[in-house]
């Protein structure tokens, strides 16, 4: 038991890490976001490459925090039913749909990584004005992926830690808004 212990809480400790600062990083994305505006509409000067950057810094924006938003069971959920059956219960629930989870995410990651290795291998570059080199940033969705699934693999052992037992492994993760400030 306590090398599961261990495990979930490296697996959540690097998860709220890399979660924080991705929230942090967003205010960056927003910045971005406002410079193309002024640009494009007050200085009648668009560039060409903002929003292509935007769409990729957004795209590993989600695939970054999707651990830890895993973690903290922010995904979009239909808890009509789930929410009224016992800790036990939807930890049994959760253990039955795990493997599906699992599953996606490994099939995830390995698509990525190989998208991400040919990218590198072959110097594959963006078909735009701005024609920026693909391996950096694909590069961020295999670790975001290799994140997510370990995050299931975390809940997966906090889930089957409940059923057998009817207890918590770990206290529940604190959330950013519970914790002291990054800044």
């Amino acid at each position: 038991m306590k090398a599961h212990r261990i495990a979930v809480q490296a697996i959540e400790a690097l998860n709220g890490a890399v979660g924080r600062v991705t929230a942090i990083s967003l205010l960056g994305l927003i910045g971005l976001v406002v410079w193309e505006v002024f640009q494009r509409y007050v200085l009648q000067a668009p560039t060409t490459w903002s929003n292509e950057l935007v769409s990729y810094i957004f795209a590993g924006y989600i695939l970054l925090g999707g651990g830890y938003t895993l973690m903290h069971r922010d995904h979009v959920a239909m808890d009509i039913v789930y929410a009224r059956l016992s800790p036990r219960t939807q930890a049994t629930l959760d253990i039955l749909t795990a493997g599906f989870v699992i599953i996606y995410c490994a099939v995830l990651l390995r698509e990525t990584a190989v998208m991400t290795y040919e990218a590198w291998e072959t110097g594959q570059r963006a078909g735009s004005d701005w024609s920026p080199p693909l391996f950096p940033i694909y590069l961020v969705l295999p670790v975001g992926a290799a994140l997510i699934l370990l995050q299931a693999i975390a809940k997966l052992l906090r889930d089957l830690h409940m059923a057998f037992t009817g207890q918590q492994l770990l206290p529940k993760p604190k959330g950013m808004a519970e914790q002291e400030p990054v800044l």
